[in-house]
């Protein structure tokens, strides 16, 4: 029904923002991650928006991203996830995070998200690592790279191997494990060797 709101960031809070637009105020539930991004209060805004809607309830949620939307929808798509539990794990995690995670089959990580336990976090696995490996909503997953910590590192890497003739879901999770195994740190060109000998 909303594909966006645009207007004054009235208000700003960790878990919600207020848009005045033309003099009616929008309370939007967002995600931690959409929260650092927006501008300081007063500020001219546009969010992306989705109205959740049941019998008791109507829930307008915010995004700063259209990807971080579209990897909303297929959170609530999953079986036993709703609206809260898909805001929540998107706090936890940019959708860049999150695919690593899944593509890296990291169910510890996912579980450490409030109100998601183990058994949670299998089935986001399981369900969502099919539809990340495809491609998801407006991205594909050359996109889904983190652009924290050593993102970049791992996106180079990922790229140098993509264009040897390897997929990224099957080379990811070596990344991972390898750089774990080194906390001191590689260059691109030895943790590439290191991924070839596995």
């Amino acid at each position: 029904m909303y594909e966006y709101i645009s207007g004054k960031l009235n208000r700003k809070k960790p878990d919600h923002i207020v848009i005045d637009c033309s003099g009616v105020g929008y309370r939007l539930k967002v995600t931690f991650n959409t929260y650092q991004q927006l501008p300081a209060e007063g500020e001219t805004v546009m969010v992306y928006a989705y109205l959740h809607v049941r019998e008791d309830i109507q829930d307008l949620y915010g995004f700063a991203k259209k990807m971080e939307r579209e990897f909303f929808y297929k959170l609530i798509g999953i079986s036993k996830i709703g609206p809260k539990a898909a805001l929540a794990i998107l706090s936890a995690g940019s959708p860049a995070d999150i695919s690593n995670w899944v593509l890296s089959e990291d169910a510890q990580t996912i579980a450490k998200t409030p109100g998601i336990g183990p058994t949670t976090a299998k089935r986001i696995i399981l369900e969502l690592k099919p539809k990340i490996e495809k491609g998801l909503g407006d991205a594909d997953v050359g996109d889904l790279t983190s652009d924290i910590g050593q993102g970049n590192l791992e996106n180079e890497a990922i790229m140098a191997l993509e264009a040897l003739g390897y997929v990224r879901s099957d080379v990811y999770p070596k990344i991972r494990s390898i750089l774990k195994e080194n906390p001191d740190g590689l260059d691109v060109e030895q943790l590439i060797k290191q991924v070839l000998k596995k």
